[in-house]
């Protein structure tokens, strides 16, 4: 039986008035009838909604009728009642929204973990026991090199982000930015490159000078030292003042060669053929092997307790680290070397390990992050993408995350690791963060903070801001830049030493410089006056307008 039936043939029942069904058993005459209906006729006639009153009054005074009136009017003030509240549906969609503004910044990442930050050492206390150095079969001299004159990195499309435009969030991808390739390094065109671009010939002079007193330090086993007193440095023997003192011979050896490969010398190529060689040699055979990746950082101490190696910090970290690779990285993206590829990628893997889950990275592996340190992985991981090595793009993601929390002025201006910290040495190295992660060049707060940056001149007595900001004009282009570099390159090209056994040679005297010494001085003098052809601009239109 069908339910529906049922109820509405209640409901018809219930809901009809109610007649008896057998006359009235009591006894009238035909006249009193008559008279009655007359009379209800008559009345009817004349009043009718005394007529319905009464029908009314007896049809409430019966208790059915009555139990019926009372729940249709409890349900009616139900239904009402609920027509009122408003009820929102849960579905299956995300449970967060994005807010932002459309532009090519970074995107925020969205499935960061929010892991409780590590204690200092915690993650090093439980490193595996048994690492273990890496060989690597002899390096060829003199065989053919890629040819670095055509783009490293092959066009591909630009993942578009005008999906996410929002108001609050600037947004980008991280691989935009395919500029700043290699391809200035070429022999044949490194003069003329240097020459249009800012350079001179006194600048190129310099170069090749500080590249000859670069391998006239290089070690028999193929490194470099910071200490130059004849137990570190035989060949100097001290006779170079202002030695160092950060016995990290990773990277003391890092940055040496970077000054040959910006220079365009390879194992390959050049008359440094060896000297880049034996370098390369030594890295890969001071590599440890983890099951984190490849740890350059001078891990000599690694049996002693974390405290016992935080005593004897002048060896090396991930300042160390990073610059080692990038040099191996720098050199593969150059030649396409099979024996560096497998060295470089095992470094950059730990690179990408060692980052701090809210996206930095600092001395020692997953420590809570500084900008400094930062800024040297980044590069180290600019330099993997230029080699087409496996980054994972949530490494950008979180970098991103990490410069704007030390971000200021919307991202004109950087702190060392707090925003209230910021000071242009940090600025530029956050803004060239920026750029290497995939800021465009009209972002406003990129301009603001260059423009800052231009107006600083350069520094007697830092180095290590005299380089950055020299990357970061230099990218950017315009009048800052046409300001900065003729200061920038006169003031090195008049400070390198020329004479006796420091000829080709810088040293300033500055607040960490004394850690470094001459070599450090040098190569960082060295790698700034290569700013005109070490990288291609990122924002020439022939290397941006396709990412990675």
């Amino acid at each position: 039986m069908n339910p529906s039936h049922a109820d509405n043939s209640s409901l018809v029942a219930s809901s009809a008035p109610i007649v008896p069904l057998v006359e009235n058993p009591t006894h009238t005459s035909p006249e009193a009838s008559s008279r009655t209906s007359s009379n209800g006729s008559e009345s009817s006639r004349s009043h009718p909604l005394k007529s319905v009153k009464g029908w009314f009054l007896d049809w409430i005074s019966d208790s059915e009728s009555c139990s019926w009136l009372a729940s249709g009017v409890t349900h009616l003030a139900i239904v009402i009642a609920l027509s009122l509240i408003v009820i929102t549906h849960r579905g299956s969609g995300p449970d967060w929204t994005l807010e932002g503004t459309a532009t090519n910044e970074l995107p925020q990442e969205l499935d960061i973990e929010l892991n409780q930050l590590p204690s200092v050492g915690d993650d090093l206390e439980n490193e595996s026991s048994a690492p273990t150095a890496m060989g690597i079969p002899d390096l060829q001299f003199g065989t053919t090199s890629v040819d670095i004159t055509q783009p490293l990195i092959a066009p591909m499309a630009t993942a578009s982000v005008d999906a996410l435009a929002t108001e609050m969030v600037d947004i980008g991808n991280p691989l935009a930015s395919a500029g700043g390739g290699l391809e200035g390094r070429n022999l044949e065109n490194r003069r003329s490159i240097a020459l249009s671009g800012g350079g001179s010939e006194s600048s190129e002079a310099a170069v090749e000078a500080g590249l000859k007193w670069l391998a006239a330090h290089q070690l028999e086993d193929g490194s470099w030292s910071f200490l130059l007193d004849e137990e570190h440095c035989p060949q100097c023997a001290g006779k170079c003042r202002n030695p160092g003192v950060l016995d990290s011979s990773t990277g003391a050896t890092g940055l040496a060669l970077l000054c040959f490969l910006g220079a365009g010398y390879t194992q390959h190529e050049g008359p440094y053929q060896e000297v880049v060689a034996n370098g390369l040699y030594f890295l890969i055979n001071r590599m440890m092997l983890t099951p984190d990746g490849g740890d350059l950082r001078d891990v000599t101490e690694l049996t002693l307790p974390f405290a016992d190696r935080m005593s004897i910090r002048k060896r090396g970290d991930m300042y160390s680290h990073a610059i080692a690779t990038l040099a191996l990285s720098e050199d593969y993206a150059m030649t396409r070397d099979p024996n560096i590829a497998a060295p470089a990628q095992d470094a950059i893997d730990f690179i990408v390990s060692a980052q701090h889950a809210l996206g930095g990275w600092r001395y020692e592996p997953r420590q809570p992050g500084d900008l400094s340190v930062t800024g040297w992985q980044l590069m180290a991981l600019k330099s993997g993408v230029l080699g087409r090595l496996d980054i994972p793009r949530h490494v950008w993601y979180r970098a991103a995350e990490f410069l704007d929390s030390v971000e200021a002025e919307k991202g004109a201006a950087y702190g060392y690791q707090q925003p209230s910290t910021t000071r242009p040495a940090m600025s530029s190295v956050g803004l060239y963060g920026r750029m290497m992660i995939g800021w465009p060049q009209d972002h406003p707060p990129l301009l603001k903070g260059a423009a800052a940056l231009a107006k600083e001149d350069p520094r007697k007595s830092n180095m290590y801001f005299n380089y950055y900001t020299s990357q970061v004009l230099h990218h950017v282009g315009g009048s800052g830049w046409r300001r900065w570099n003729p200061r920038m390159r006169n003031y090195l090209v008049q400070s390198q030493s020329d004479s006796g056994h420091e000829n080709g040679s810088w040293y300033f005297d500055e607040a960490w410089s004394d850690r470094g010494g001459r070599l450090y001085t040098t190569t960082l003098a060295i790698l700034t006056l290569e700013v005109y052809y070490r990288y291609m601009p990122m924002y020439q239109a022939e290397f941006v307008e396709e990412a990675p």
